[in-house]
């Protein structure tokens, strides 16, 4: 399946403040989003607070997605340190 990818404000703005060459990264690994599947490796469903929500690790960054019938929805990018 082929899914729509719909990123959210907060995350356009988190994107824009990642260095290059992190952000093409970044940018890189949402494109693959497309053909997302919960069994790609660097793909984790959270558990707590965040059940329902899946992080995918992009080298030293993390993206915060949602996934619904057709469309995977980015909410959020963050610095591995920062955490959720």
């Amino acid at each position: 399946m082929v899914y729509t990818i719909n990123i959210q404000e907060r995350a356009i703005k988190s994107l824009k403040k990642i260095p290059e060459p992190h952000k093409t990264q970044v940018k890189n690994a949402i494109d693959r989003l497309v053909q997302f599947s919960s069994s790609t490796s660097n793909i984790k469903a959270l558990q707590g607070d965040y059940k329902g929500l899946y992080r995918l690790r992009s080298g030293d960054y993390r993206i915060l997605f949602d996934v619904t019938a057709d469309t995977v929805i980015i909410l959020d990018i963050f610095a591995r340190q920062t955490g959720y």
